[in-house]
């Protein structure tokens, strides 16, 4: 037996036979009103239209029906019951648009309740599919505008983190300073700094955090921080570690690992002091190396150790390099190793050197060489930062 709630219309000029009907479909939970012909049906509010009409109806009654259901959605599915049930009168009837037909004479009970099955099943799958595509609707609704939130928030971080970057191309006494920057995404994990410390003495460093996106981001927010705070208590002399690579990075790893982010970060620290002729530098797992240019050729900085936040116990050296006149430094992150054609890493190396040597150091010449513009798609954040020395 069917156990159903929807919603029947009996159609049928017959009150006795109405009844019988009505009487019958009601037993099964059906929700059931009668009338005595189709046009009743224009008279039914919407909310009590019918899931499906069962009727005593000629071709021309279903016809009617079928233009008057027309812009209904889904369409009541109608069942007809004939007395004729000859092969053409049947044909005639379907033709109309009729779903269905059953011998009214002889009524089988059994094959007019399968025959109102099928078209419930029918008009379940629609209103099934209906819905489905109602909540993939509003859930695609629903991304699209959680997406341009978020793309309006990332956009919004974007323009935070481009404003906690040094200027381009600041000058140093005889010390220019530039850089680019290009993320995979609208936030960057690539995050550097240049600061001028007195008449002599520039400091730098170059930070690249684990990982892409906002968290990466956030990160070099409590770098931006740090490193400022750092630059005041110089000028207040109450502590002079921004004086010192490896204590620049010692405290970055100390604070990194207090906010329990997960995060961790490469870096690579140094100081100028064009009185001294002498870079001073900490590495903190930073790769590829920094490339040093003596005017004669160019070749990678020595130096190792850990990365940035990992370790409680890390350990940072400090280097030293002499500086000649006219000298160059250019820093990397490793997210140009992945635009390089070369089969392997020693390959990129070579070909990063080769690019180097070949350019005039200066940030417009390195993007050109390394064709970052001509990129549609960047895999990892690139940013290059360029410390040349004039000699006039």
């Amino acid at each position: 037996m069917i156990q159903s709630k929807e919603h029947l219309l009996v159609i049928d000029a017959d009150s006795r036979s109405s009844g019988w009907l009505v009487e019958h479909f009601a037993a099964q939970g059906f929700e059931v009103t009668a009338a005595a012909t189709p046009e009743s049906c224009a008279e039914m509010p919407a909310n009590q239209r019918p899931d499906v009409i069962i009727g005593d109806l000629m071709p021309e009654g279903v016809a009617w029906l079928t233009d008057f259901l027309e812009p209904f959605e889904p369409r009541p599915p109608v069942v007809v019951l004939t007395n004729p049930i000859s092969t053409d009168h049947i044909l005639e009837t379907l033709r109309a648009g009729a779903a269905d037909v059953v011998s009214k004479v002889a009524l089988d009970i059994t094959a007019l309740d399968e025959a109102l099955a099928r078209q419930l099943e029918r008009v379940r799958l629609f209103k099934q599919s209906k819905r489905y595509r109602q909540d993939l609707e509003r859930t695609v609704s629903e991304f699209k505008y959680n997406l341009d939130e978020l793309r309006a928030d990332q956009r919004a971080g974007r323009q935070v983190q481009m404003k906690m970057l040094p200027e381009k191309g600041l000058r140093f006494g005889k010390i220019s300073i530039d850089h680019c920057i290009k993320p995979s995404l609208y936030l960057s994990g690539d995050f550097f700094d240049y600061y001028h410390i007195d008449q002599h003495r520039v400091g730098f460093y170059f930070a690249d955090v684990s990982g892409h996106g906002a968290s990466s981001a956030f990160v070099t927010v409590l770098l931006k921080n740090l490193s400022n705070r750092l630059q005041r208590n110089i000028r207040r002399q109450s502590s002079d570690d921004i004086l010192h690579p490896e204590r620049l990075l010692a405290r970055v790893n100390s604070e990194l690992l207090e906010t329990d982010l997960g995060k961790h970060l490469t870096m690579f620290a140094g100081i100028i002091d064009t009185e001294k002729r002498m870079l001073t530098y900490s590495v903190g797992a930073h790769y590829p190396m920094p490339v040093f240019c003596d005017g004669k050729d160019c070749s990678f900085l020595e130096g190792r150790g850990a990365p940035v936040g990992l370790m409680a116990q890390a350990h940072y050296k400090t280097f030293e390099r002499p500086l000649p006149p006219g000298f160059s430094i250019i820093i990397v992150s490793d997210g140009l190793f992945e635009v390089l054609d070369a089969p392997s890493l020693d390959a990129k190396e070579a070909l990063m050197l080769e690019r180097v040597r070949s350019s005039g150091h200066t940030i417009g010449e390195l993007e050109s060489v390394f064709q970052l513009d001509a990129l549609s798609e960047i895999p990892d954040d690139i940013a290059i930062v360029s410390i040349t020395e004039t000699l006039v």
